[in-house]
């Protein structure tokens, strides 16, 4: 098999270009998925570590709900904004992971979901022009748009 007929690599080329990062050699991107333990191939398609630490969008202004700022201190919400401008989208289906991937790229809008130190559940809204990301929690079946 080449580089042109393998799906995944072709994943790993996307995630590398829509973060303006050089993708992995074929071979080197073969051998770090065989190596993997788990089933879990989500972050063997994004590039190296040291990349990872770098936002792929802007979160502009940071509001929450008025049932998560009584759910949680808004520290417990830091991991999950650290985690979201970083294109990790937490516990989102598949679809909705490569949608997520895909507004970062035309402008979208972003939605991640993911939990607290304690297991709490919240998700996190970025507009498709980045003048906002929203806190919601699970409770909240108001918000403008739906929860993701």
């Amino acid at each position: 098999m080449n580089s042109s007929d393998d799906a995944l690599y072709r994943i790993h080329q996307f995630q590398a270009a829509r973060r303006s990062l050089s993708p992995l050699d074929y071979y080197d991107f073969r051998r770090r998925v065989r190596d993997r333990s788990d089933t879990d191939l989500s972050q063997a398609f994004l590039p190296e570590p040291h990349d990872r630490f770098r936002p792929i969008f802007e979160l502009g202004t940071i509001y929450a709900t008025h049932t998560a700022k009584a759910s949680m201190p808004c520290y417990e919400f830091m991991m999950g904004l650290a985690f979201h401008e970083r294109g990790n989208w937490g516990e989102v289906t598949p679809k909705q992971w490569l949608a997520n991937d895909l507004a970062v790229a035309s402008g979208g809008r972003i939605c991640s979901a993911h939990r607290n130190r304690f297991w709490v559940k919240f998700w996190l809204i970025t507009e498709g022009d980045r003048h906002c990301t929203t806190i919601v929690m699970p409770e909240d079946t108001w918000f403008p748009g739906g929860i993701p």
